[in-house]
């Protein structure tokens, strides 16, 4: 039987400051334990080879190596976001593909991944499509190292999803919680009474 994730690494970013919520979000509690350690647990449970978290924060590179994960350090998050995906895609350069994680979806389980996983191939970025909206994870093959490594500023992989409309992938997942993030303390009430923002 194939293994969907062979050869294709996971990368976790985590190094945003969490301005709107004036803490580091990612440790804050959903049901029980840190946030992005729920991340943590559906990255591991889709089984990849290898996994990088990109942060800045000693406690995340702690929960990460405790995870069985590789942190990356990210001595300048604020160059922005895609500094996080260059430091990730340097340090895993021989991958056949990378999918991106961002650390603040406390509900994504190992089934999206797995189903988005389903549609990777060597040619087409897969981007999952909660409702009517896109989001995260998404898959780049090694196809697009060079355009990764070329990023700049906070957009991430966004423009490179512009660029190439034609080569984009994607998935519709039906359940539209497991897109949720949490970027506001509003939100992070709602998530931590079980509730989501549309």
């Amino acid at each position: 039987m194939n293994n969907p994730t062979a050869g294709i690494t996971a990368v976790i970013l985590a190094s945003g400051f969490s301005k709107r919520m004036g803490c580091n979000k990612l440790l804050l509690p959903v049901e029980g334990k840190a946030m992005i350690a729920h991340v943590f647990d559906a990255v591991r449970q889709a089984g990849f080879e290898q996994t990088v978290v990109v942060t800045g924060f000693d406690s995340i590179a702690q929960l990460a190596v405790g995870n069985g994960f590789q942190a990356v350090d990210n001595d300048s998050p604020e160059i922005g976001q895609s500094h996080s995906v260059v430091l990730g895609v340097q340090k895993t350069s021989q991958s056949a593909g990378w999918m991106f994680f961002n650390g603040d979806m406390p509900w994504l389980k190992s089934d999206t991944i797995g189903k988005l996983l389903e549609y990777a191939d060597a040619a087409h970025i897969v981007v999952p499509r909660y409702g009517s909206r896109p989001g995260q994870p998404v898959y780049f093959p090694a196809a697009f190292k060079a355009e990764l490594l070329a990023l700049t500023g906070d957009h991430g992989g966004r423009t490179i999803i512009r660029n190439h409309p034609d080569r984009v992938c994607y998935v519709p997942i039906d359940n539209i919680r497991q897109g949720v993030d949490v970027d506001t303390p509003e939100g992070y009430e709602k998530v931590k009474g079980g509730d989501w923002v549309e």
